[in-house]
């Protein structure tokens, strides 16, 4: 199957939609420092399927797992890497959201200290 002339830039406007995987994803290469085509192998598909898969709603809530493996079984990625890069993005909005809150200097200090040990491991 061909893929359509518009999938590129459809994907590359799901990347600026918050609610899309497109989003995370690209914030998530962002952090990285990944390519797409990088980004594409970590998942184990194409750059093709990637730029379908940026098109789905991002997996949320209690049916989180179930959408994770619903996406990961229709496109045929890793399931178990769709859900990691997921659940590192949400744990890092967390952490920014907490850290523009007010928190103790040492409470800083301590989220600081996770996320820089998170970069290099």
């Amino acid at each position: 199957m061909m893929n359509p002339d518009w999938l590129e830039a459809a994907a590359e406007r799901g990347a600026r939609e918050p609610d899309m995987l497109g989003s995370v994803f690209a914030w998530y290469r962002d952090l990285e420092e990944l390519s797409v085509q990088a980004f594409a192998e970590k998942l184990g598909c194409t750059v093709e399927t990637l730029h379908w898969v940026s098109l789905c709603r991002r997996p949320e809530g209690e049916s989180f797992s179930e959408h994770v493996n619903q996406i990961a079984e229709h496109f045929g990625i890793d399931g178990f890497e769709l859900s990691r890069v997921l659940r590192d993005m949400e744990a890092t909005a967390a952490l920014i959201a907490t850290e523009n809150s007010p928190l103790e200097p040492e409470a800083r200090a301590v989220l600081r200290a996770a996320r820089d040990r998170e970069k290099n491991s």
